[in-house]
Formats: C-alpha cells, sequence, structure tokens
C-alpha cells in the first residue's frame, strides 16, 4: 500500500533507546514549497509530515492534527501525531528532532489496514479497507501529498497522553478508480455497486487509541507507546478477515532485527522481507534509531506475526522505496456486526535501549 500514486497498506511498530542527537531538517522551516524534484533534498520534503503543509479539512468537519509527547529520561521528547489529512492515521513518531515515520502521501505513514475475502479466494489490494485513504486521494495533488482524504474522520482528540480516533476507512482502490490494483485486479470485481462502496468507502468502522507513558499499562517505559484498534463489520459475512498494523519508515532505516523472548537479545535478519514470531525491529544504519514492535503473546496468538519488508524506488510505490515493518493478524471469519481488537506495543530508542525495552515489555507481559 503505499503510494503518492498507488499501492497498498499493512503494519506496524515499536522503539525508543538512549535518546539520540537532534538532526537539521532538510527543508525550510515553515516552507510547504517542494524543492525541485532533482534536489537532494525533494525525497525528504516529501517524507517527512509537516503539519503545517497538510489539510485540516475531512469533508464538512475541521480538526487540527493532535500530538502526545513525554519527555524521556527527563531530556527526550517522545512525540507521537495523528494527521486529519490521513484520517487519524500517525504521521510523525519523532525522538527530539528525528522523525522515524516515512509518510508521503495516503499509502504510507503509520496505519491500519484491512483485507476480507471468500473461501477459494484470496485477499487483494482491491478489497482493502484503509484507515489514512485511498490511493486516489494523491492523484492531482502537489507534494508532500497530504490533501483531504476520502477515509471519513468523525473523531480526533487528546486527552492527557492519549489520543482517540475514530473513521470509516476507505477503500484504497475505490470503484471510481479504474486503474488495476496490484495483481492486475479491478475494484469493480471485489465491490458492491452500492453504499458505502460507490462514495469510496469501506462497510467497517475503525476505533484507534494511542496512548504513551504514563497512560498505558507499562508506565514506566516512556519510550514505548500503545496501539490499539477495534474495528466493526458493518457487511455481510466474509470468510476470512486480516489485519495489518503497519509503519513505513524513514530510508535510512536500512537495518532489520528480531527480539528472541529466550535470550533477550536482537539478531540480524535479512533486509529483502522477514516473516517472525518474534518481535521485529527496525534500525537505522549505525543503530542510534530504532523502532520495534512488541505484541503480547496471548494477543499474538497462534496466527498473528511480524513482517519486514524492503522494497527500492519502482512506479508502484512512486519512486521512493518501501522499509516497512508490521504486524499481520489474521481473525478468521467476520460476520456483520463483529468486532476484531488489537494491540501492540511500539518502542524506539537506539539498539540497545531497544533491546532492553523489549525484555522489560516481555517480562510484563508474559
Amino acid at each position: 500500500m503505499r503510494s503518492i500514486r498507488q499501492g497498498a497498506l499493512l503494519a506496524a511498530v515499536t522503539v525508543m533507546t538512549a535518546v539520540v542527537t537532534p538532526v537539521a531538517a532538510a527543508a525550510a522551516p515553515g516552507s510547504c514549497q517542494a524543492p525541485p524534484r532533482s534536489s537532494p533534498g525533494y525525497n525528504d520534503f516529501v517524507l517527512t509530515y509537516k503539519s503545517e503543509c497538510a489539510t485540516k479539512k475531512n469533508y464538512d468537519r475541521t480538526f487540527p492534527d493532535v500530538t502526545a509527547s513525554v519527555l524521556v529520561d527527563k531530556r527526550n521528547k517522545l512525540a507521537v501525531t495523528a494527521s486529519t489529512a490521513l484520517a487519524g492515521a500517525i504521521a510523525s513518531v519523532k525522538v527530539n528532532d528525528k522523525e522515524f515515520i516515512s509518510s508521503g502521501g495516503h499509502g504510507a505513514a503509520f496505519q491500519y489496514a484491512f483485507h476480507a475475502w471468500q473461501k477459494g479466494e484470496a485477499a487483494t489490494e482491491c478489497y482493502n479497507p484503509t484507515q489514512a485513504g485511498t490511493r486516489m486521494d494523491d492523484v492531482g495533488q502537489p507534494p508532500p501529498y497530504h490533501g483531504p482524504s476520502t477515509s471519513a474522520l468523525y473523531t480526533m482528540a487528546k486527552s492527557g497522553g492519549s489520543i482517540r480516533t475514530a473513521v470509516r476507512p476507505a477503500m484504497f482502490v475505490t470503484l471510481a478508480d479504474k486503474k488495476p490494483g496490484w495483481g492486475d485486479c479491478l475494484s469493480a470485481d471485489h465491490q458492491d455497486k452500492r453504499v458505502p462502496f460507490t462514495m469510496g468507502l469501506s462497510p467497517y468502522w475503525l476505533e484507534t487509541e494511542i496512548d504513551l507513558a504514563p497512560d498505558h499499562d507499562a508506565p514506566a517505559l516512556e519510550n514505548v507507546f500503545r496501539a490499539a484498534a477495534t474495528i466493526t463489520s458493518d457487511d455481510e459475512r466474509h470468510d476470512h478477515f486480516s489485519g495489518v498494523l503497519v509503519a513505513y519508515l524513514q530510508p535510512d532505516f536500512t537495518k532489520v532485527f528480531s527480539y528472541s523472548p529466550a535470550t533477550g537479545r536482537l539478531s540480524p535478519k535479512p533486509v529483502d522481507s522477514h516473516t517472525s514470531k518474534d518481535p521485529m525491529v527496525r534500525c537505522t544504519g549505525d543503530g542510534a534509531y530504532c523502532l520495534g514492535m512488541y505484541v503480547k503473546p496471548d494477543v499474538l496468538g497462534d496466527k498473528a506475526y511480524y513482517y519486514t519488508m524492503t522494497r527500492p524506488p519502482m512506479d508502484y510505490n512512486g519512486h521512493f522505496g518501501e522499509n516497512t515493518i508490521q504486524v499481520t493478524s489474521p481473525s478468521g471469519a467476520l460476520d456483520k456486526g463483529d468486532k476484531v481488537d488489537y494491540e501492540t506495543y511500539v518502542v524506539v530508542g537506539d539498539k540497545s535501549r531497544v533491546e532492553q525495552t523489549m525484555t522489560r515489555l516481555h517480562r510484563t507481559f508474559s
């Protein structure tokens, strides 16, 4: 799900460290004029979220972006921003001035996405309810591609260190989008010509929670935030339903690790793609900044798993490349009125700090 032009999405993340030195922003503060595409600063301009360059309108409603923050070790600021332009999805995770999230367009950032399909069929991008919006939301928009979302945002509010949202996710490939999706699927083959599909929306209701310390249930771990959600179906029965919390990370998050609860250590893994029942972490090349995901063992269960993927720039992802980390949660059949809950702990810090934090989380929840 990436897309400045197109893509489909799934994932989640967790990480923090001994805090890091702020880095200088590549674009001039307050400037929403993109540098030339050939400029070295173009990718940074598009992929680094700027609230002042993003819409605050969703249909006929207006919401300011919401940021929750906490001081880690009494000196390092961890800040998480939910974006109106992305219908409440997380557009930014920062430690001091270091941005972790790659947020160009409605198919990237840090968000929930879903698939539903029948027996004998397969998951498809053409039936892909997506929190942040549709791939069409970026068409005709100027960089950094943070214009209005088709996903309908109804609530986005902060209380203490927590952010709550309520949204009807859009279909990533809508009925109005005549271009084939991934695998050459066509939306008309997977969506009925009726409301809400004809509006670009999905028949699901998504409520999310973001909790920073001390509002989550590991309050001593200030470099951790909790990402939770509930999705409610207003659709016909589907034999298979799968949810993903996926984070698209900045291009310098090139290293991939898995965390072993047995040893308490991080081990390097293949960069191209990796599936694991152990928690996963992505780091910058020097290990100074990492983001990882941890799911309680009883929540992960037998079916859910962690996944990381690296893809080079290509037409599909708007020529920006992809460095992702996610939790995929298959949940079997889903009937109208059914609800599915999700919960992931996101850890940030340097490699050593994230490793230590994973150990403390595992001891707390296992």
